[in-house]
């Protein structure tokens, strides 16, 4: 997962919002939430947005990073819109009240694949830190339109990280798990580094991507393979320019998948100390912008 600077809204969710959004806040008025009245409504419109959120995320899951194609791929809302499930007690609980105002806010959607979505995975999870509240939800009836309050997502602790929002690598890494072995034997794992990080990972199930980002990997490392031959063989120069070609083409690139990945694995490849001996660069934190 890497940080999603994805812009302004489409003016074609801005359309479906303004026709269905009154209408789902007259069904939730009549009818409270978890009402099928209001829960149908919700399936209709958000979908626009998907042509806009594939192009600017460059074709690629918001969680897992893996490349995409368009067809039936979801939308998915980062704060569910049928209900919310937190984890309680080892067992997930729905919150039926949260958070279908949120259901065509663009900074709540993203282009994700079927895999991070489906239902046991991420579906309607979204739990936050204990003891700490959601944000309100609004009560019958609600005015039209629903109160700013109800949209300001800043004060609510969630426990999974939010592409736009956080910066994934301060909660989730890819590390090798056996790296006492020499690197050419390295495989690697995804591990939180907080109690967010290992949420996400449950969460969108990070850990059923390992295989294929250890393939990816390994094509770093037969490149990293090339430019230690230059170091040890004093071809400084040649390195340098074969490292640039590296984080060009793996961490910069922006249609490139599993970019967090590939950052990590240059960090354990050749770490700082390294890299300044040998006046290799660092690798900027990938992100879309």
């Amino acid at each position: 997962m890497i940080r999603l600077n994805l812009g302004a809204e489409p003016a074609e969710l801005e359309t479906e919002r303004a026709t269905r959004l009154p209408l789902a806040i007259t069904a939730f008025n009549s009818h409270g939430p978890g009402a099928k009245q209001l829960t149908n409504l919700l399936d209709q419109g958000y979908q626009v947005a998907r042509p806009t959120l594939r192009d600017r995320q460059h074709g690629k899951c918001a969680f897992c990073e893996k490349q995409e194609d368009a067809f039936k791929r979801p939308v998915e809302h980062f704060r569910p819109k049928k209900g919310a499930q937190d984890k309680q007690g080892g067992s997930w609980i729905t919150v039926k009240t949260h958070y279908w105002w949120l259901t065509w806010t663009w900074e709540n959607l993203y282009f994700a694949c079927d895999r991070c979505n489906m239902s046991g995975n991420k579906g309607s999870r979204f739990p936050i830190q204990a003891s700490t509240n959601r944000i309100a939800a609004p009560s019958q009836p609600s005015p039209n339109p629903v109160a700013p309050v109800h949209y300001d997502c800043t004060p609510e602790q969630a426990l999974l990280v939010d592409p736009r929002r956080d910066n994934p690598f301060d909660h989730l890494q890819w590390t090798p798990v056996n790296r006492n072995e020499p690197w050419r034997l390295w495989q690697w794992t995804i591990e939180g580094r907080d109690a967010k990080g290992d949420m996400t990972i449950e969460v969108l199930a990070l850990t059923e991507r390992v295989d294929e980002v250890n393939l990816h990997i390994k094509g770093i490392m037969l490149l990293w393979e090339q430019i230690d031959s230059h170091i040890t063989a004093g071809r400084l120069a040649n390195a340098m320019a074969a490292w640039d070609s590296m984080i060009t083409n793996f961490v910069d690139n922006p249609r490139q998948p599993y970019r967090n990945a590939a950052w990590w694995a240059l960090l354990y490849l050749c770490p700082p100390a390294e890299r300044i001996r040998h006046g290799l660069r660092d690798p900027t934190l990938p992100e879309v912008r």
